[in-house]
């Protein structure tokens, strides 16, 4: 399957003249912005210019760059590639943010990439880490969580330093970063957007798309999702959205590297979501519509009692060590008083009934649907 990795073997010698910067290109950058960049790039507090991206990052700090990303391999071999085109060639990188705060229960995370022509405001989507996930899930019943308040901040700083067009681009979280730094920003600011890219970000907890704000950048916004979505087609969302072919199951077809690429560089669309994924989010709508604000939070909190050995576990502990992970799991479950256990329990429970419940619909649905076309 071509991927990004292809896209830029094929196109990486293509000027922005010729090729104009495109979805693709904003996917590229939206998957450095979850590399290691801290002790590379500029922070937004410094005074220190721009550096050349790929030019600073020899083998060493590319390296340490990729270091415990959820993708290594692949990282630097992107990395590789773009050093070779010529097509990158000007990337100039700055700006950069990093919060991680356990006390507030934030993770986030935005650098902004220069080219001579226009400038792109990248953001983190959720990291390996346990404590990013639980902020993302948070959503579900926080009106504005504290990443979105950072994205706002951060992009309004960043957009007063420079008078270029600007683009926003993110993948998970991010994607919902850029979208609610836009939407909260300013007219003025709002007009000097040419685009924002979502690439599978979740939505929100209250409909924004009827307010003025999300209607002024509307006609900017592209929001892409999978066939298998399980990200992207959480909590609230009325924007058109477009299907992309990802290989992979479920959650894995999320993946930036998963996303397939046509032959004349574009993203490859899929008419639908499949059957498991209407289930997914129909479930989850039902399962928060069925839940108070509190009864939500304190199904979380538990949730992450339970799955989180410490403040700063990441999926990779999983990965490494699955048995010495669920064993903890277990051990943590034993700590909650009977009354934990029993909410915790019910609703697991509740969201059992009611996948099964929205399964049978759309299977129905589906075999009457095939036995109408086929007569």
């Amino acid at each position: 399957m071509k991927n990004i990795l292809y896209y830029v073997k094929k196109f990486g010698n293509k000027s922005f003249e010729e090729f104009p910067f495109n979805e693709v290109d904003g996917l590229i950058l939206s998957q450095i912005s979850y590399m290691n960049l801290d002790s590379v790039v500029p922070s937004i507090d410094d005074t220190m210019q721009e550096i050349s991206l790929l030019e600073v990052l020899d083998e060493s700090k590319l390296k340490q760059a990729c270091l415990d990303t959820l993708d290594q391999k692949r990282n630097y071999k992107l990395f590789r590639l773009l050093q070779k085109s010529t097509r990158y060639q000007g990337l100039r990188a700055n700006y950069f943010s990093n919060e991680f705060r356990v006390d507030k229960v934030v993770q986030f995370c935005a650098l902004t990439f220069l080219f001579d022509q226009f400038v792109v405001v990248g953001y983190r989507g959720t990291d390996i880490t346990l404590l990013g996930w639980k902020e993302n899930l948070n959503m579900s019943y926080l009106d504005v969580i504290p990443s979105q308040e950072e994205a706002k901040r951060y992009f309004e700083r960043v957009a007063n330093k420079t008078q270029l067009p600007l683009y926003l681009a993110g993948h998970s979280k991010g994607g919902n970063l850029a979208v609610y730094a836009a939407l909260s920003s300013s007219k003025e600011l709002q007009d000097r957007i040419i685009h924002i890219y979502n690439y599978d970000g979740p939505g929100f907890q209250t409909d924004v798309f009827q307010t003025e704000e999300f209607k002024n950048i509307q006609s900017k916004i592209t929001k892409f999702t999978c066939r298998e979505a399980m990200v992207g087609i959480l909590l609230y969302h009325d924007e058109p959205m477009e299907f992309v072919k990802s290989k992979g199951l479920n959650i894995f077809q999320h993946d930036s590297y998963n996303w397939s690429i046509t032959k004349d560089g574009k993203l490859e669309r899929v008419k639908k979501v499949n059957i498991f994924s209407k289930t997914f989010e129909k479930s989850v709508d039902d399962f928060i519509t069925a839940a108070t604000i509190d009864e939500r939070k304190d199904f979380l909190e538990i949730l992450f009692h339970i799955g989180m050995e410490h403040p700063y576990s990441t999926v990779l502990d999983w990965v490494r060590h699955p048995i010495r992970s669920f064993k903890g799991m277990k051990k943590r479950y034993k700590t909650l008083n009977p009354s934990e256990r029993l909410f915790f329990k019910k609703m697991i429970k509740t969201y059992r009934t009611i996948w099964k419940k929205n399964f049978k619909f759309y299977l129905h649905k589906t075999r009457k649907g095939e036995n109408k076309n086929g007569k």
